[in-house]
């Protein structure tokens, strides 16, 4: 992945990462656009990692201003949950506080050709200051940037 277009990258120290970069907007008869985009997960085990690749992944752009809406929340104590996910539901990704304790888990699911489905669980404890704030400070610049992108 390259960092010319708008991109988000999560990263918790040595245990995962999820990089999203906008790939481009497909514009629709009637005003409809899909916003597309790569994205790129990796998830750090004892004997390795699970690396999930994919191109053309559509996010309602929404969706992650929601996103920086509910970390806020979460900053000024006004929420436990922030999350977002593609438009079908097969990406997920959350960080949510409980008590003392705050996790990140995503989580991904793709279609095999015979019906089957792969599953990617994942979900890791994360220091509070160092996820949360930065990630609330990535996510804006994020969502800043994407809104450049939008069609006049």
């Amino acid at each position: 992945m390259s960092s010319a277009q708008p991109h988000l990258r999560i990263e918790s120290a040595l245990d995962f990462s999820v990089a999203i970069e906008f790939s481009g907007v497909q514009r629709h008869k009637f005003g409809h656009s899909e916003y597309r985009f790569d994205v790129c997960c990796r998830v750090m085990h004892s004997k390795g990692e699970f690396a999930y690749t994919a191109r053309s992944i559509c996010f309602d752009p929404q969706t992650f201003r929601d996103f920086v809406g509910q970390l806020d929340a979460i900053r000024k104590g006004k929420a436990e949950k922030a999350e977002f996910r593609e438009v079908g539901h097969m990406i997920d990704f959350s960080v949510e506080v409980r008590g003392q304790k705050t996790h990140a888990s995503v989580r991904i699911r793709e279609y095999q050709p015979n019906g089957q489905q792969t599953l990617l669980s994942a979900s890791f404890q994360v220091d509070y200051d160092l996820f949360v704030n930065v990630l609330y400070r990535k996510a804006g610049d994020f969502v800043a940037e994407l809104a450049s992108m939008e069609p006049a």
